[in-house]
C-alpha cells in the first residue's frame, strides 16, 4: 500500500545514530546528539513521486521500530530533507493539484487515548513552514531559531502543507509509516476522474493546529519519508 502520488497517482527512518560529544573542562556532562531518521540519507528519492497535504512519521524501518520516538527529553534543534527534483511538467502538475509550491515543516506529536481506528495523536509543537522551491534536488538542513522541546516518548513527524518530493519507494515491506488521513481514505483514486482525484487531495488535511488531536488512520508499507530530526540533550 502506498500514499504516494505520481503524475496521475498519489505518489519513513531509520538507523538511530548517537554521537557522544566529549565534555569540555567547563562542562562535566557530555552532550548527546541523536539524529532521528539518519538512515534515510542513504535512500534516493523518487523524482516522479511526492507526498502532499499530510502529516506523517515512520513507524518501522528494516532495523528500527519507532525510529522517530524520542528516547529522552531534549531540544529539537534542526531537521533535514532529502529531495528529488521533478521535471518541469511534473512540477507544474503538482503546483496545480496542491494549489501551490513545495513546502514542509517539522512537528512534535504526543499519543493520546484513541476513540476510533488508527493512532490518535496531539500536536504539541511545530516549526515554521519552509518554502522548498530552491531546495529541490538537494539534501538540505533547516536550523530552528527557536528549538522545540521534545519529551520522552513524543514523536517527531513531518508535515507537508502542500507537496514535497521526499518519497522513497520500492523498499522492503517492513518500511512502514503512518499518516494523518482517515482509515477509509488512504489511497489516491488513480483511475478516477480528475474531479475525484482533486477532491481526494483537497480532503486530505495535515495536522497544523497546535493542541489539536487527530486520528492517524492510514498505514503505508514499502516506503519512507526522507527526513531527519536532530535532538540534543545535556
Amino acid at each position: 500500500m502506498t500514499g504516494a502520488l505520481t503524475l496521475l497517482a498519489l505518489a519513513a527512518t531509520v538507523f538511530v545514530a548517537v554521537v557522544m560529544v566529549a565534555p569540555s573542562a567547563a562542562d562535566s556532562k557530555a552532550t548527546r546528539v541523536l539524529v532521528l531518521g539518519n538512515g534515510s540519507q542513504g535512500i534516493t528519492p523518487d523524482p516522479g513521486k511526492v507526498e502532499g497535504r499530510v502529516t506523517g512519521y515512520q513507524s518501522l524501518t528494516s532495523t528500527v521500530a519507532r525510529p522517530y520516538q524520542a528516547p529522552y527529553e531534549g531540544k529539537l534543534v534542526a531537521w533535514s530533507l532529502r529531495m528529488s527534483k521533478p521535471n518541469a511538467d511534473t512540477r507544474r502538475f503538482f503546483y496545480d493539484l496542491f494549489h501551490g509550491g513545495p513546502s514542509a515543516r517539522i512537528s512534535v506529536l504526543k499519543k493520546v487515548r484513541g476513540n476510533g481506528s488508527g493512532t490518535r495523536l496531539k500536536l504539541v509543537r511545530q516549526g515554521p513552514i519552509q518554502d522548498l522551491k530552491v531546495h529541490l534536488g538537494t539534501y538540505t538542513q533547516f536550523a530552528l531559531d527557536h528549538p522545540l522541546t521534545v519529551l520522552k516518548g513524543q514523536i517527531v513527524a513531518l508535515t507537508i502543507p502542500t507537496w514535497a518530493p521526499v518519497f522513497g519507494s520500492g523498499l522492503t515491506g517492513n518500511n512502514t509509516w503512518k499518516a494523518s488521513r482517515k482509515s477509509g481514505a488512504c489511497n489516491y483514486p488513480a483511475t478516477g476522474t480528475p474531479d475525484q482525484q482533486q477532491a481526494y487531495v483537497d480532503n486530505s488535511h495535515p495536522q497544523q493546529k497546535v493542541r489539536s488531536t487527530k486520528n492517524y488512520g492510514c498505514y503505508y508499507g514499502t516506503s519512507r519519508l526522507l527526513y531527519t530530526a536532530t535532538l540534543v540533550k545535556k
